[in-house]
C-alpha cells in the first residue's frame, strides 16, 4: 500500500487553487466571484456564510471553488470533497471515494433553448457529467457546457490525488 503524504488542509486549499490558476493561465486578481467557474472566497460573504451551513464541513476543512450550474444549484470543491447543492438538497462525495470523471454523458446537447442541436463545448448549456466512484458506480450531476464545464473537469480530475495520497493533518 502507498504511504500517504501529510498534508494540511491549507496546502490541500492553496494545491485546487494551484490547479485552477494553472488551467485559466491567470491569477487570483483575474477573477471577481461572478464567474461561472470560480474560487468560493470570492463569492459575497453572506452567500459564503448561507453555503457554508450547508456544506456538513468538518473542522478544519476549507470550500475551495464554485460551479454554478444556476442560481439554486452549485457544485462546491472543499479539501476533502465535492458536494453539489440545489435548492432543497444536497450530494456529497468524498475525493476518498472519487475515481476519476466519466465527462459528459453524450457529446451532443439536443435540449438547447432554441431546440438547436449543440454540443458540450458550445458555452450556455448544462449536460450530464459523471464522477466515477472507486467502487465504479458513476454518478451524473448536471454541469455547465463551455470553458467552464472543461476548466471543472481539469482542474478537479486532480482531487482523485487528494484522496488517494494525501492524509490531512490538523
Amino acid at each position: 500500500m502507498e504511504e500517504l503524504i501529510e498534508k494540511s488542509t491549507k496546502q490541500i486549499k492553496d494545491r485546487i487553487e494551484f490547479w485552477f490558476f494553472k488551467y485559466f493561465n491567470k491569477t487570483k486578481t483575474d477573477f471577481n466571484g461572478n464567474e461561472i467557474f470560480t474560487l468560493f472566497e470570492l463569492l459575497n460573504a453572506k452567500l459564503q456564510v448561507e453555503l457554508k451551513q450547508r456544506l456538513s464541513l468538518d473542522g478544519n476543512e476549507i470550500p475551495v471553488l464554485v460551479l454554478k450550474i444556476s442560481e439554486s444549484e452549485l457544485v462546491i470543491n472543499t479539501t476533502k470533497k465535492f458536494v453539489r447543492i440545489d435548492s432543497d438538497s444536497s450530494e456529497i462525495i468524498n475525493y476518498s471515494e472519487f475515481e476519476w470523471h466519466n465527462g459528459y454523458k453524450s457529446i451532443s446537447i439536443i435540449n438547447t433553448p432554441t431546440d438547436k442541436v449543440a454540443n458540450v463545448k458550445t458555452e450556455g448549456l448544462i449536460s450530464d457529467f459523471g464522477l466515477r466512484k472507486r467502487n465504479g458506480k458513476i454518478i451524473y450531476w448536471k454541469i455547465p457546457s463551455g470553458k467552464p464545464g472543461f476548466a471543472f473537469w481539469n482542474v478537479t480530475k486532480k482531487c482523485e490525488l487528494i484522496g488517494r495520497k494525501f492524509k490531512i493533518i490538523e
